[in-house]
């Protein structure tokens, strides 16, 4: 309560600080604004150099695939990132190397760039000039220091590029490469040593031997032997047989080199693997050797082949088929002078096989094999024996085999 008389002061301080608080947010208001102008200004001229750094190395690229060298030292004496990069994530080298631009590739490598980079599949310069049918890129790159021991997303390295479609003296660089540790590097089961073999590449294969490729890995020697074989390439096997290739190699298929070849018809490559020491009797996993695969192809040259270099003439498989009945249950000419081979070897015409205990001459008639079963019967088989009651003759006309029928004596009745 106030006195009467008193005198009261009411202070204008509150409202000061409105006044105040009102005044800072208006003041920050209006600095940000004339603030922003100068950011702006700053913002411009570094946006501007990076666009024109990116136009600069754009062109850099661009020049090198299209071989400009003038261009190409223009860019690079202006500073642009001889590393920069398109849209595929090559640069200026990589184009150069797949569009073959020698003289724009000794000028980048003059600029020292990054030898090993990526593109977008993983593959560096050295990988897309190891592809190339002419050496040179890859002899720079590999003189500069490239690294010949990287590989792409697929597990490929520069060499088995090469190996596949390059030349042989880039081959030849790869693998002499001071650095050189991935002889033996093997993608999805492919290996340099085995992309030599599948194109025929004798030379490069007597290369990689000699570097060593397989020696310590002998699973790749051996998958070589047998792409060899496959492929009838004579003299790569004997090569390989000279390097101390795995022999009884098998893949997925069960079929080793000689049962391979055998079954291909392939009898240059059959005798230079028994000429080299392979026994002819070998069984695959399958129980089966390489005269029974020679036998059910109609391969009479490798029969005869086989026949000649010490091959048994009446061994069975896990089901008790002979060559003999191979022979018989094929349809072609080759198996007439495979049957009067196996004969003369001394095979059995009368052996029996499997429950029903059918002889080749039934397993022929069966099959309609006209020509097997008038070479069978010409040789003296026995056209009365039975299987389950059934000769030669009754499994021919169950099948309708009317001509087989027909050379097994059977007299079709007139009608009336």
């Amino acid at each position: 309560m106030i006195g009467a008389g008193a005198c009261v002061t009411i202070s204008p301080v509150p409202k000061r600080v409105v006044w105040s608080r009102r005044r800072s947010r208006g003041a920050l208001a209006a600095a940000l604004l004339l603030a922003a102008p100068l950011l702006a200004a700053d913002d411009a001229p570094e946006q501007a150099r990076l666009k024109a750094a990116k136009k600069a190395q754009d062109a850099l690229v661009a020049a090198a695939r299209l071989g400009d060298l003038g261009q190409v030292r223009a860019q690079l004496q202006a500073g642009t990132d001889v590393n920069a990069r398109d849209g595929s994530q090559r640069t200026a080298l990589m184009q150069a190397v797949r569009a073959g631009q020698l003289p724009v590739i000794r000028a980048l490598l003059e600029a020292r760039p990054n030898l090993d980079l990526r593109d977008a599949d993983g593959k560096t310069a050295l990988m897309e000039a190891a592809r190339r049918k002419e050496s040179l890129p890859a002899l720079y790159l590999v003189a500069a220091g490239a690294d010949v021991n990287l590989t792409d997303r697929d597990g490929w390295t520069a060499l088995m590029f090469a190996a596949r479609e390059g030349t042989l003296a880039t081959a030849q660089a790869l693998i002499r490469a001071p650095k050189q540790s991935s002889l033996d590097v093997v993608a999805k089961d492919t290996s340099a040593l085995g992309l030599a073999v599948d194109r025929g590449r004798h030379e490069l294969v007597r290369e990689l031997i000699e570097a060593g490729s397989g020696l310590r890995k002998p699973e790749i020697r051996g998958r070589a032997l047998q792409l060899a074989a496959e492929k009838e390439y004579a003299d790569i096997v004997r090569t390989l047989m000279e390097a101390k290739a795995p022999l009884g190699f098998s893949t997925w298929e069960n079929e080793p080199p000689l049962q391979a070849a055998a079954a291909r018809g392939h009898w240059a490559v059959v005798e230079a693997l028994l000429e080299a020491g392979l026994s002819p009797d070998e069984v695959d996993r399958g129980g089966q050797t390489a005269l029974m695969k020679a036998a059910a192809g109609g391969h009479d040259k490798v029969v005869a082949s086989l026949l000649r270099l010490g091959a048994t003439p009446d061994l069975a498989d896990r089901d008790g088929w002979t060559a003999l009945m191979f022979a018989g249950a094929h349809s072609s000419s080759g198996s007439v002078a495979a049957i009067r081979d196996l004969v003369r070897a001394g095979a059995l015409l009368d052996r029996r096989a499997g429950p029903d205990g059918k002889t080749p001459l039934m397993m022929a008639a069966e099959k309609g094999n006209e020509l097997a079963t008038e070479e069978l019967l010409h040789a003296g088989a026995r056209a009365d024996l039975k299987s389950r009651g059934k000769s030669a003759l009754d499994l021919a006309l169950a099948e309708g085999n009317k001509r087989c029928a027909v050379i097994l004596g059977y007299v079709e009745k007139p009608t009336r």
